[in-house]
């Protein structure tokens, strides 16, 4: 049954399903839930922490990129330093089950787009024009920035 809560109100409509749900566990019957969109519901929760995931390891990405692309920037220091908070953000917030969903081949073009909407008073360092992150840099804990720029960068 479509509910034009959830379209006015969504966090008001949350509260009533939920309230709804309860007591369909109590053992009451309960007749109007709105299954179609507590389904969509759902699977956004679950496909919002897969954006997160992609979105930090895209910033984590970026800010590496700058580093290498502006080697004698004054910045670098903090550039690394931002990769490396939002590549451990990425791991904190990654989920074994998450790893179809990431779609990391795309996640440097991501970055490299995003790099270059910032303005930059020097030409940049060239940077491969493609690389692939590495499921590692999220699903181990224990991968560094180092390591990230080394499958990123390969040397030669």
């Amino acid at each position: 049954m479509p509910d034009d809560l959830w379209l006015k109100d969504s966090y008001a409509w949350s509260l009533q399903q939920a309230e709804r749900l309860r007591r369909l566990r109590a053992g009451e019957r309960v007749n109007d839930l709105d299954w179609d969109n507590i389904i969509e519901e759902i699977e956004s929760v679950g496909q919002n922490q897969v954006d997160a995931v992609r979105s930090h390891l895209i910033q984590a990405v970026a800010h590496l990129l700058k580093a290498r692309s502006w080697p004698d920037s004054p910045a670098v220091r903090r550039w690394r330093q931002d990769a490396t908070n939002f590549l451990a953000e990425a791991q904190d917030r990654y989920r074994p089950s998450m790893a179809q969903a990431l779609d990391l081949p795309t996640v440097y073009r991501r970055a490299t787009k995003r790099i270059r909407m910032d303005a930059f008073p020097t030409a940049p360092v060239a940077q491969p024009r493609d690389a692939i992150v590495p499921l590692a840099a999220v699903a181990d804990g224990d991968f560094t920035l180092e390591q990230l720029e080394a499958a990123l960068f390969p040397p030669g």
